[in-house]
């Protein structure tokens, strides 16, 4: 089913944070993808938060992704022409916004992602967009930090400072870019589209670090361009106190099965873009892992790397040790490269 949203009256041109994008003549299109799921309670504020920042071009792309509630109905009822709404059976959030990218025509100059209990800062829209259009036909994805805020918008901290760069080494096993913050201009949104919604990938934001790192430009804005809600219904969090962190820590790595995710990813992307990479690339997947019966698996080289690829040091041991204990699990001794 598909659903085009009707008008509102009087909406303003363009917001303080839009006019700076360009004249009529030269303002960039920009598509903002958004995946809900049983959203209700707050999708109708974030998408008033976007909507304010729209340039002229500017469109909102929804696949809600098989909600039970009135998710749907609190987008229809903002009655914007802005919106197209198309709905289908639970994917996850990461097919969902994957397939959502399919969607989008090849000619955009700017794709963002926006979840749906969020809240836009006024300039996330412009700061995107100066980040990414002096890359002209390079591939470049942008993200931000976040202000952690509860479900009433209350403050209660921000994303640490990041101790180093995006690069690819780091995005072979660890996200930065989270997917509320990120942005792609056209060329990373056609590199995307050429590997569609691969089965094998969980986290879409993930995923889309990976690819543009070894082949564009990652910019990471130190400053926070959004209201991140934690709350009890969020997918992925970053919920404050130490105890919530290690029960969420507990879910996602054990009972989802976290390094499984990242062979898989690993596997899925040497398979779409393996020809494509340079050779030093190459060999720093196929020194780092093995394929085994179309999965990838760890070698001894990457686990006792020298070279360290995570944010934080302790981070970068403890996914050593699931990757050293993945390693260690029975199978059959014949591997070959991937």
């Amino acid at each position: 089913m598909e659903a085009d949203v009707g008008a509102v009256q009087d909406l303003p041109d363009a917001t303080p944070a839009t006019k700076s994008l360009g004249t009529a003549a030269n303002v960039p299109c920009v598509v903002v993808i958004m995946s809900t799921y049983q959203g209700e309670r707050y999708v109708r504020e974030q998408m008033q938060s976007v909507l304010s920042q729209l340039p002229a071009r500017g469109t909102v792309l929804v696949r809600d992704d098989g909600s039970t509630d009135r998710t749907v109905d609190e987008i229809v009822a903002l009655a914007d022409p802005r919106i197209t709404i198309t709905t289908g059976r639970n994917l996850g959030f990461g097919p969902s916004f994957l397939t959502l990218l399919t969607l989008v025509p090849k000619d955009v100059d700017m794709v963002m992602l926006a979840d749906q209990d969020d809240v836009w800062l006024p300039d996330k829209l412009q700061r995107a967009w100066e980040q990414l259009s002096p890359l002209d036909s390079k591939p470049g994805l942008y993200g931000s930090a976040q202000t952690f805020v509860d479900q009433d918008l209350r403050p209660l901290g921000r994303t640490p400072l990041l101790p180093r760069g995006p690069s690819f080494a780091n995005a072979l096993t660890e996200n930065i870019i989270v997917g509320c913050t990120a942005a792609l201009n056209r060329a990373a949104l056609q590199l995307l589209q050429r590997a569609g919604v691969p089965s094998a990938v969980r986290f879409h934001d993930w995923w889309i670090y990976l690819v543009v790192s070894a082949f564009g430009v990652v910019v990471y804005d130190e400053e926070p361009a959004l209201l991140y809600r934690q709350h009890g219904a969020n997918v992925i969090g970053r919920h404050p106190g130490r105890v919530k962190r290690l029960q969420r820590a507990w879910k996602v790595i054990v009972r989802d099965d976290w390094v499984g995710s990242l062979l898989s990813q690993i596997h899925a992307f040497f398979g779409h873009y393996g020809e494509l990479l340079s050779s030093h690339d190459r060999s720093l997947i196929t020194q780092h892992f093995a394929n085994y019966k179309n999965v990838a698996v760890p070698r001894w080289a990457g686990v006792f790397s020298l070279h360290r690829r995570h944010q934080s040091l302790i981070d970068d041991v403890v996914v050593r040790c699931l990757l050293a204990l993945r390693k260690m699990r029975p199978h059959h001794p014949s591997r070959s490269a991937l």
